[in-house]
């Protein structure tokens, strides 16, 4: 099939494809997961085929109907490990050679065995029943009333069937097609769902657009908040440089520190401070060393005489002029 055969089929045939890819595609998906999460193919009860009649089943609602297993012809092969529907399609092809009857008068069914003899290959169970007798069959089943989902013969655990002829014997027109009502119903399941899904993001997706309208619609109030916030943090910034230098240039806290450090035989003439350099002259007694006393203190730092030539002693005693600068942290 091509392009142009695709574009030119009608509703009908377009349907089908699309059933037949969805099968194709729950077939691949099944093949991918483990056996044991497959659900059981075990039957729990079925209708049975004799030579002369058909046995209803005690459960009304069964629709898997067992043959003689001597009605069947049954050959096994070993095939390249694929998916159960591939496998059909490659029965199919080669099933003049797999059969010693001719394909127009026998329906086929197909069955995975277990695994082959080699890691790539899958042992496959090739079942067939002639025309005739499938005919028979599906008129005595028509006249009991018995709806068909699978029909075949028991497997030898005589639990599962051994392989399924019931699409053939449909594709044959032997037996009625399956409703599809079941899978109409589950397919609008899954349209609710999807639906429903799809509203529930489109109703999220509305909240978060109401959400980021209402943050948009507080910038201009952010923005003045931040101004503020900002000019707020100038402002405390700025304080804080002004009690630091507040601090570092306190007058009293000089007078204090010099007041402490000047010996009692020594008195201060003049004092001069420029915020950072103190500058101290006066007179002090015999014996008395001012500039060791207040390298003592530890209220001075950088203590240095700014005479170094011999100064005559004075009645008032011997000069002194020195230079200093006070330690920052205050007193020790």
């Amino acid at each position: 099939m091509n392009l142009s055969d695709l574009l030119q089929s009608d509703m009908t045939t377009l349907a089908g494809y699309a059933r037949a890819g969805w099968r194709w595609w729950i077939d691949e998906l099944t093949a991918m997961l483990p056996r044991q999460w497959v659900r059981s193919e075990s039957l729990t009860a079925w209708h049975r085929v004799e030579r002369d009649r058909v046995v209803v089943a005690s459960d009304p609602s069964a629709d898997v109907v067992i043959v003689p297993a001597e009605m069947c012809l049954v050959r096994h092969i070993v095939l390249p490990r694929m998916a159960l529907r591939d496998l059909v399609a490659l029965v199919d092809l080669d099933l003049d050679r797999i059969m010693p009857l001719e394909r127009d008068t026998i329906v086929t069914g197909v069955a995975i065995a277990g695994p082959g003899p080699q890691p790539d290959t899958i042992a496959v169970r090739v079942g067939a029943m002639t025309r005739k007798d499938a005919s028979e069959i599906a008129t005595a089943l028509l006249a009991a009333g018995i709806t068909v989902g699978r029909l075949g013969p028991l497997a030898d655990d005589e639990q599962t069937l051994s392989f399924d002829l019931a699409p053939a014997m449909r594709a044959a027109g032997l037996l009625p097609p399956r409703s599809q009502a079941r899978r109409f119903w589950w397919s609008l399941v899954a349209i609710l769902v999807l639906a429903n899904v799809g509203i529930a993001i489109l109703r999220d997706r509305q909240q978060v657009d109401h959400l980021q309208a209402l943050v948009d619609a507080q910038d201009p109030a952010l923005m003045v908040v931040r101004r503020i916030e900002d000019r707020l943090h100038g402002n405390a910034q700025m304080v804080e440089a002004l009690d630091a230098r507040r601090r570092k240039h306190l007058p009293l806290r000089v007078l204090a520190a010099l007041y402490a450090s000047v010996p009692d035989a020594a008195w201060v003439q003049r004092m001069e401070w420029d915020g950072e350099k103190l500058r101290v002259s006066g007179f002090a007694g015999q014996g008395t060393n001012v500039v060791a006393a207040f390298k003592q203190s530890g209220a001075f730092v950088a203590v240095r005489a700014n005479r170094a030539e011999t100064i005559a002693v004075t009645q008032a005693g011997k000069p002194f002029d020195l230079s200093a600068q006070l330690r920052q942290g205050g007193n020790r």
